[in-house]
């Protein structure tokens, strides 16, 4: 029994990482030992759990099915240790955090060592992507999203929300004008961010209890954030900008905030997302509480222009 039970969880390993190699290094075993037991595993079921090839390794329809009950068994184990590990508030082991590539380069990963310095027993696996990841599939306990729908079955914690402002450089402004009002943003060049996920092309206002949602156009499209605020600088057009991604461009006059007297109303927030268990580890708790304090600070806010 003992040795089966090894075996659906060498099998959900190959599921999940779809190479021998990477199965073995997850598990701390051998290649070896990895094929040896699919063998078994295979010769015990009579049926073809894996395909291979030269380049590749996949499962086949039933093996997929059999590896899910594998996985199933990981959770449970995960949940039990979890379970234990509350009881003894023990913050140890491996955490694999997901975060958003351009907010985590610029505020999250220097914070990543004072929050380790403070847990010396835990393990930080770091992975930053701007895409939407399937947080069970891809083995993260926590994911740090600036996202407007977080992914349903999961716990989304809110710890702040993104705030935007328009802005152009100087030299942007002095060729082309400046809107006096939201409707004057389609006769500029408007930079916009877009990826294969989301495409930011409607641009939201307010101002005295009136919405307005601009449709933008331009020849600048780009699927990293802190590109639009280098093409902004560089002037090729007006941005509707996280301040997260902005340091002191507004006070060294590399970029003038534009419709002050308007509110961007764009809801982006930003989430701790993480699967949801009866047990939540201490360690996911510890760094989902680190973040939320972290957040509050605030230091990613850039004041708005005070207006006459």
């Amino acid at each position: 029994m003992l040795e089966n039970l090894q075996q659906m969880v060498i099998l959900a390993a190959i599921g999940h990482e779809q190479n021998f190699t990477r199965a073995a290094d997850r598990l701390g075993i051998s290649k070896s030992q990895v094929s040896k037991q699919v063998r078994y595993l295979e010769e015990r079921l009579g049926c073809q759990l894996v395909q291979r090839s030269t380049r590749t390794v996949a499962l086949t329809e039933i093996g997929l099915q059999y590896a899910d009950y594998g996985q199933q068994l990981v959770d449970t184990v995960n949940e039990a240790e979890a379970m234990v590990a509350g009881y003894r508030n023990e913050i140890k082991g491996v955490l694999r955090i997901g975060i958003a590539q351009s907010f985590g380069n610029i505020h999250i990963t220097s914070a990543l060592a004072e929050f380790q310095k403070s847990n010396p027993e835990l393990e930080l696996e770091i992975s930053l992507f701007d895409h939407r990841p399937n947080l069970l599939e891809e083995g993260f306990d926590c994911w740090i999203a600036i996202h407007e729908h977080p992914p349903e079955g999961m716990v989304a914690r809110k710890l702040a929300n993104c705030e935007f402002v328009v802005v152009a450089s100087p030299d942007y402004i002095a060729q082309h004008g400046q809107p006096e009002t939201p409707s004057d943003l389609r006769r500029h060049n408007c930079i916009t961010y877009q990826s294969r996920e989301r495409k930011y092309v409607n641009w939201a206002f307010s101002r005295d209890g009136v919405q307005q949602s601009i449709r933008v156009r331009g020849n600048y499209r780009i699927d990293n954030a802190p590109a639009v605020l280098d093409a902004a600088v560089s002037g090729l057009g007006i941005a509707y900008l996280s301040t997260y991604l902005m340091t002191n461009e507004l006070e060294n006059n590399k970029l003038i905030q534009l419709l002050p007297q308007w509110k961007t109303t764009v809801d982006l927030p930003i989430y701790a997302v993480y699967p949801r268990r009866k047990y939540l580890a201490p360690k996911v708790r510890c760094f989902i509480d680190f973040m939320a304090e972290r957040m509050a600070q605030a230091p990613y806010k850039t004041p708005r222009l005070i207006l006459p």
